[in-house]
């Protein structure tokens, strides 16, 4: 969790002690003043640390990835060698293969983050939901629902009452293939440094994360009621109401169109319902909750009808990542073109939490 959220949370307990103050005519001038000032002190602390964590991400998505050298490890050499179909050493054989029969090549960890680091450059649905690494193709995990037990009041020398246990629900996955053909020039091939890993990069992460993208939007929508939205009222209103204000992680997710929609409406004032988001000047918020716009292709409007999520989908959903990628080459079905063709593979699953944290929605338009 952001320290910004945790001191949020924070904020939020100060301020129910500053309105129980304010209700109590025994409450003393000096305490309101007390409290009032550790607000101020832990809002401007707030504002410091998200221009902190703002900065921070930024030179995470500006980083550039360092050229893959010789030099860098010995899986990176052992891994152009095997794509060049050079013959190996059981040592390197033994660094780079995978797969139940050590047909395919596990792409080194080097070459891994370079290609992970190019994934920046693209709208990833990954965002909106949980994250759960496993390095196993089929297991299990548990998570918490969100029914919340209150502490038991109990005498001192007394023993402690048993308070309800929490209500755990196991969950499964079984993580699936996912890859596609490369067809690469030869020549390319041949000379390491000479942009394979960008050509590539460039190249999966575009099928990687629409696929990714597909999944998540369809597990999000499994298994869920439809919630009919009139306007974006309807939406306030739900938000107000339909929304446990234990979430802090609360976010709206919808297409270009619902995205328009909204941006283009305003209060009986005039003035627009959609607020800057001051940690991201290329973003919207919403009731001071942030709005992620994605393409009507990868979620598509239909019959009129926008699709919109919104509560803490990282507790409704949980993307499952082996975080690792094989490759296989194969030159016979490029012989004549003097290419070889890579089959690249990424393994994953997504699977449901606690759906009932978050609402799926649908706006109608014109």
């Amino acid at each position: 969790m952001l320290k910004s959220i945790e001191m949020k949370q924070e904020l939020e307990t100060l301020n129910k002690k500053a309105k129980a103050l304010l209700e109590n005519k025994e409450a003393k001038l000096e305490e309101i003043q007390a409290v009032n000032s550790e607000i101020e002190i832990l809002q401007a602390k707030i504002s410091v640390q998200e221009k902190i964590e703002a900065d921070e991400k930024a030179a995470i998505a500006n980083k550039v990835p360092e050229p893959v050298n010789r030099s860098q490890s010995d899986e990176v050499v052992a891994f152009y060698k095997a794509l060049r179909g050079e013959k190996l050493t059981d040592i390197e054989n033994a660094l780079v293969t995978g797969g139940a029969n050590g047909e395919n090549l596990i792409i080194p960890q080097d070459i891994h983050t370079q290609i992970t680091e190019l994934r920046r450059q693209y709208k990833s649905a990954r965002m909106l939901v949980g994250s759960y690494p496993t390095t196993t193709l089929t297991g299990s995990f548990v998570y918490e629902d969100g029914t919340t037990t209150e502490l038991t009041n109990f005498t001192d020398g007394a023993d402690i009452p048993d308070s309800d246990e929490p209500k755990f629900n196991n969950v499964s996955y079984a993580i699936k293939d996912y890859g596609s053909i490369l067809p690469v020039s030869n020549r390319l091939l041949q000379n390491e440094a000479g942009g394979l890993v960008p050509y590539l990069g460039k190249w999966f992460n575009r099928k990687a994360i629409r696929t990714e993208n597909k999944k998540i939007f369809a597990q999000l929508k499994a298994g869920k009621t439809v919630k009919a939205l009139a306007d974006w009222k309807a939406l306030k209103s739900s938000l107000n109401k339909d929304m446990d204000p234990a979430f802090v992680d609360v976010i709206i997710a919808t297409n270009q169109d619902g995205f328009d929609y909204l941006d283009s409406a305003m209060d009986s004032t005039g003035r627009p319902i959609l607020q800057p988001n001051p940690t991201d000047a290329t973003k919207k918020m919403f009731m001071g909750y942030p709005v992620e716009v994605f393409s009507n292709t990868e979620l598509p409007t239909v019959a009129k009808k926008v699709p919109i999520f919104y509560g803490s989908t990282q507790d409704g959903v949980t993307f499952v990542d082996r975080n690792q990628m094989y490759i296989d080459a194969s030159e016979h079905a490029g012989f004549k073109k003097n290419q070889t063709l890579l089959r690249v593979i990424e393994q994953f699953d997504v699977i449901d939490a606690d759906k009932a944290s978050y609402i799926y929605g649908e706006f109608t338009i014109a």
